[in-house]
C-alpha cells in the first residue's frame, strides 16, 4: 500500500511513517519543514518527503494520514478533499493497523508521558522483552524512538491533545490501553481546552470505555480530589489503582511509576535496577555543555509544575543556578499561568524568552527578557561554577546556540 503522511516533521508523524515503512509499505510524506533529527531518521529509513505545503507536493496514494497540526486551509489536504482521497488520523492507522492486537501499555499525565514511557520501554528491553513503543522524543540508550516486534506489549505515551481536524477528540481515545497509568492531571493545551475540568473529564471517559479485564493506575497526589471523588462515584469495569507515591524527586518518582506500570510482567526490584542505568531521553534535563566553569542545560519543562520540579533537581546541584524560560506553549504565551511563574521567578535568577509586554511588567521585578547582550554576562566566569537551565518546548529563538557558542569560545 502506498501512504502519504501529510505533516510527516513531528515526532509521532515520522515515527508512524517509519514503523509503516518497516511493515512494508511505499511511504511518501510532506512538511512545510523538515529538521534534524527527524529529515536524517526519514532519509536513513528510505522515505522520501517533500518540504512546503504546495499543491506540486501532492503524490497519489491509497491513503492519506493527516497529521494534527494539518488545518482545513492547507494546501495539499484541499486537494486530497477535492479529490475524495481516503483519509485517516495518525492515531486511528496506528490503532487499525498493530495496537488491535496488542496489549497496550499508555503512559498519560500534563507532563512525564515521554520519560515514564522510555523508562518502561527501557526497563523491558533490558530485561530480554522485545517490546513495541513509541516514544515522542529521543532516548538516549534505545536504537530509535519506535520499536515493531512480535510481542504483545505496545508501550505508548496517551497524549491528551486533539487527534486531528476532522477527530477533536484526544488521541488517547484511539488506543483502546489495557494499562493507562495517569501520571498528573493539570491544565494546559489552553488552545483547545478551556479549564482543567474538560481535560479531566475526557480522561473520565477514556476510563468508562475501557474493558473489565484492563487497569488504570493514578498517581493520586498529581489529580485533583474532583477527579478522584468522580473515578470513586462511578463503578467502573476496570480495576481501578491509585498510587500514593513517596520520591525524593520527579525522576525518582517517574522511576516508581513505571515499575507500577509494568508490574504483571516483571518484579519492581528489576525495573528499579534496570533504571540504574538509565540514559534519558534528549531535552529531557539534559546536559549538553560542562566544563569547569559552566554547566548548561536543555529541559523541555513547559509548565509551571514542570518547570518548578526541574529547578529542584537542579539545585540539588548547585546554589549558583540561572534560569531562562522561554514562554512557548499556547498556555504559556496566553498567560494562564503567570500568577505561578512569578512565585518559581521570585526565588531565581531569571531571564526570559518570548514574553509578552504584559508578562515583561508583570515580572519586571524578578525577571528580564533574554537579550543578545545578556548571552556575555550570562557566560562571564564566576569564583563559583555557573548552572545555567534553559526550559522550553521550543527551540529558544536560537539563544541556546549563542549560549552554547559564547560557552564553547
Amino acid at each position: 500500500m502506498k501512504i502519504y503522511f501529510l505533516g510527516i516533521s513531528g515526532t509521532f508523524m515520522g515515527n508512524l511513517a517509519q514503523i509503516a515503512k518497516a511493515q512494508g509499505h511505499e511511504v511518501i510524506g510532506c512538511d512545510n519543514k523538515v529538521y534534524p533529527p527527524m529529515s536524517d531518521e526519514l532519509n536513513s529509513s528510505g522515505i522520501n518527503f517533500f518540504q512546503g505545503y504546495e499543491e506540486k507536493n501532492f503524490v497519489e496514494a491509497d491513503i492519506y494520514v493527516i497529521g494534527n497540526a494539518i488545518s482545513k486551509e492547507n494546501t495539499i489536504l484541499k486537494e486530497i478533499l477535492r479529490l475524495k482521497k481516503k483519509i485517516i488520523s495518525g492515531p486511528e492507522w496506528l490503532y487499525e493497523n498493530i495496537l488491535q492486537n496488542k496489549k497496550v501499555i499508555a503512559v498519560s499525565g500534563t507532563h512525564g508521558k515521554t520519560t515514564v514511557t522510555s523508562m518502561i520501554a527501557h526497563s523491558l528491553v533490558d530485561n530480554n522483552f522485545d517490546p513495541n513503543y513509541l516514544i515522542a522524543g529521543i532516548p538516549k540508550k534505545l536504537d530509535k524512538s519506535w520499536n515493531i516486534s512480535e510481542d504483545e506489549i505496545f508501550v505508548i505515551e496517551a497524549d491528551e491533545y486533539d487527534t486531528c481536524f476532522f477527530d477533536k477528540r484526544p488521541k488517547f481515545f484511539h488506543y483502546s490501553p489495557t494499562i493507562l497509568l495517569v501520571n498528573n492531571i493539570e491544565f494546559d493545551h489552553a488552545d483547545i481546552y478551556e479549564n482543567i475540568e474538560m481535560i479531566e473529564d475526557n480522561f473520565f471517559e477514556l476510563i468508562k470505555t475501557m474493558h473489565s479485564n484492563s487497569r488504570v493506575l493514578v498517581n493520586e497526589h498529581r489529580v485533583s480530589e474532583r477527579f478522584k471523588n468522580n473515578l470513586v462515584t462511578y463503578k467502573f469495569e476496570t480495576k481501578l489503582q491509585f498510587l500514593s507515591i513517596d520520591a525524593s524527586n520527579i525522576h525518582e518518582e517517574n522511576k516508581l511509576l513505571a515499575a507500577y506500570a509494568i508490574e504483571e510482567f516483571l518484579p519492581k526490584d528489576k525495573v528499579l535496577s534496570s533504571l540504574e542505568d538509565y540514559k534519558g531521553v534528549k531535552r529531557r534535563f539534559e546536559t549538553i555543555f560542562e566544563n569547569e566553569n559552566f554547566k548548561l542545560i536543555d529541559d523541555f519543562a513547559h509548565h509551571p509544575t514542570a518547570i518548578d520540579e526541574t529547578i529542584k533537581m537542579a539545585t540539588e546541584q548547585t546554589d549558583n543556578l540561572i534560569l531562562i524560560i522561554e514562554l512557548g506553549s499556547n498556555s504559556m504565551k496566553k498567560g494562564i499561568h503567570d500568577e505561578r511563574l512569578l512565585n518559581i521567578f521570585k526565588n531565581q535568577n531569571v531571564y526570559t524568552i518570548n514574553a509578552s509586554a504584559n508578562q515583561r511588567k508583570i515580572f519586571a521585578n524578578h525577571a528580564q527578557e533574554l537579550t543578545k547582550a545578556d548571552v556575555a554576562k550570562i557566560c562571564t566566569t564566576e569564583a563559583k561554577k555557573k548552572t545555567i537551565l534553559m526550559c522550553g518546548n521550543r527551540n529558544f529563538q536560537g539563544f541556546q546556540k549563542l549560549i552554547l557558542d559564547e560557552l564553547i569560545k
